[in-house]
């Protein structure tokens, strides 16, 4: 005698088969796929962590399930309250390419583009987040580098001319914001010129990238700022730093440069100004005047128009030899 199925089980037995195919559907897609899957629990947990999670990162599942998500954030958790922000802020609950970084084995760190959204129950109740992240830590890192080669001097590896007329509009609007200091030196190399035609072209190189070494190795890194503006003259931006302190700088690299310099018949002069206003022209023209005034009382000093005078003269001064 057939066995008739009890009218209560068939569709329940369907149900399960179905949710089944469907869950293993999509644990196979979320498997081929070579983007950082995550997903946290409503305090913030992680409860799945995808195979392209842990080959981006280098770091396995079974070691970041029920970790919070942002101990492999960069920022950590000033990075996750950021993009919970967003997700409250936007009206669907959802964030699309959102940038940031993340920490990655062997102390890597990774950019990545992030989408997240919300995940809610049959109710409607969020009980966590979704988060899915894309590599485009090569993007970025090009972008860098492109980014940085249009604003570096190709022979000295300093900040060239175009960047340091944007960086001084910066740092002079935010030492006037704060009420900060901010100095600059400006130097000249002299007699470089006589011996750039004189052993030539290849020689004149070398100085220039000897006393560019100088300014790089006496000043503050992530803080002063470094440029060649043009042939030999160079200047340097020290935020938060008053003019006493800046002819203390002035003075060391002068001395650190001496040994390349002096047995070519080439010596430093320099000028300091300390920003007092707004006007950055102003600003300028302070430092060249105290370089120029240096220069003047120098025997067998060449003296010339500077190329950063002229860019900043108003009006235009005809006092130059």
């Amino acid at each position: 005698m057939p066995v008739t199925p009890s009218p209560g089980r068939g569709p329940l037995i369907a149900l399960s088969s179905d949710f089944i195919r469907a869950k293993e559907y999509f644990e196979a897609i979320v498997a081929s796929s070579g983007d950082l899957i995550c997903t946290t629990d409503i305090r913030g947990r992680i409860i799945y962590f995808s195979p392209g999670a842990e080959a981006m990162l280098g770091l396995s599942a079974d070691s970041m399930v029920g970790r919070p998500c942002h101990d492999f954030y960069f920022e950590g958790r000033a990075a996750a309250e950021r993009v919970m922000h967003l997700l409250r802020e936007s009206p669907g609950g959802t964030v699309r390419n959102h940038e940031m970084k993340v920490k990655a084995s062997g102390g890597r760190v990774l950019h990545v583009s992030m989408s997240a959204s919300f995940l809610k129950d049959g109710r409607g109740r969020v009980i966590g987040t979704l988060g899915v992240g894309k590599d485009i830590t090569d993007r970025v890192e090009l972008e860098l580098k492109l980014r940085e080669m249009t604003r570096t001097d190709d022979l000295t590896g300093l900040y060239n001319q175009r960047h340091f007329h944007d960086r001084l509009r910066e740092e002079a609007a935010r030492a006037q914001r704060q009420g900060r200091k901010l100095s600059m030196i400006l130097f000249d190399l002299d007699g470089f010129k006589q011996v750039n035609d004189r052993l030539g072209h290849l020689e004149g190189d070398r100085i220039l990238r000897a006393f560019a070494r100088s300014l790089s190795d006496n000043i503050r890194r992530e803080v002063d700022a470094a440029f060649r503006y043009g042939g030999d003259e160079f200047v340097l931006l020290l935020p938060e730093t008053g003019a006493r302190r800046a002819r203390d700088v002035a003075g060391r690299i002068a001395e650190a440069a001496k040994a390349t310099l002096a047995p070519d018949g080439v010596s430093t002069s320099w000028g300091v100004a300390e920003l007092h206003t707004g006007d950055v022209s102003e600003f300028v023209r302070r430092a060249d005047a105290a370089m120029f005034a240096m220069k003047s009382g120098r025997k067998g000093v060449r003296l010339r128009g500077t190329e950063i005078a002229r860019a900043f003269a108003d009006p235009p001064r005809g006092r130059r030899v």
